[in-house]
């Protein structure tokens, strides 16, 4: 099943150097060749553009046709972080800029650490926003091996829908398919509860 769930990536800097050419694009273009899944890309240095850039994303008209929020950010626990920025943006600030408008939509937090938190702080955050379920990492991760990893989760993304029976068959897949990895990574898939108000949600591959 080819759904071309489409992607809506912000990237930050990596480095501060004007030479700096890592990026998550490559991994869009791929997908889009390999599946026909389209995606919109926007590279963020401040929070201004982070926030202008979700606005943007909340019309409807763009929110159907891209239900992945790709964040390619530094990170630390709860937070991600754009280049040269101590502080970063919480998931809780996240929150407020996406209040309710994330139903059945997913979060790929590819950021160091952001999801190292605890249950209760990631329910929050899903409440709030509405979305399904988030991905992301509870460690350090290397670049080579998460972008691996990147690749192998938007790829399955395409596989189902974004519904209960899906994200749970998508969730099955990739702790499957991609324990090893994941493991490596410390990634973790986090459902939201209402979906599932009895059963555990949170998952570590």
């Amino acid at each position: 099943m080819a759904l071309k769930n489409g992607i809506f990536c912000l990237e930050t800097g990596w480095t501060s150097s004007v030479k700096d050419t890592n990026s998550v694009r490559p991994i869009l273009e791929l997908i889009d060749r390999q599946t026909g899944c389209k995606h919109i890309y926007h590279n963020c240095a401040t929070r201004d553009e982070v926030a202008f850039m979700l606005k943007k994303w909340k019309t409807k008209a763009v929110q159907n046709n891209f239900p992945i929020l790709y964040f390619a950010f530094h990170g630390k626990k709860g937070s991600i972080k754009l280049n040269n920025d101590k502080n970063g943006i919480s998931l809780e600030e996240l929150a407020d800029m996406l209040e309710g408008a994330c139903t059945n939509k997913v979060f790929f937090f590819a950021s160091c650490d952001t999801l190292d938190i605890p249950d209760i702080r990631a329910q929050a955050f899903l409440s709030k926003t509405g979305a399904i379920a988030a991905i992301g990492y509870k460690s350090t991760v290397d670049w080579m091996m998460a972008t691996a990893f990147e690749l192998l989760v938007l790829d399955k993304l395409q596989q189902d829908f974004f519904d209960t029976r899906g994200i749970t068959a998508i969730k099955t897949e990739i702790e499957t398919d991609f324990r090893s990895l994941g493991k490596k990574l410390k990634s973790i898939i986090i459902i939201n509860n209402k979906h599932f108000p009895r059963k555990r949600t949170v998952s570590k591959l």
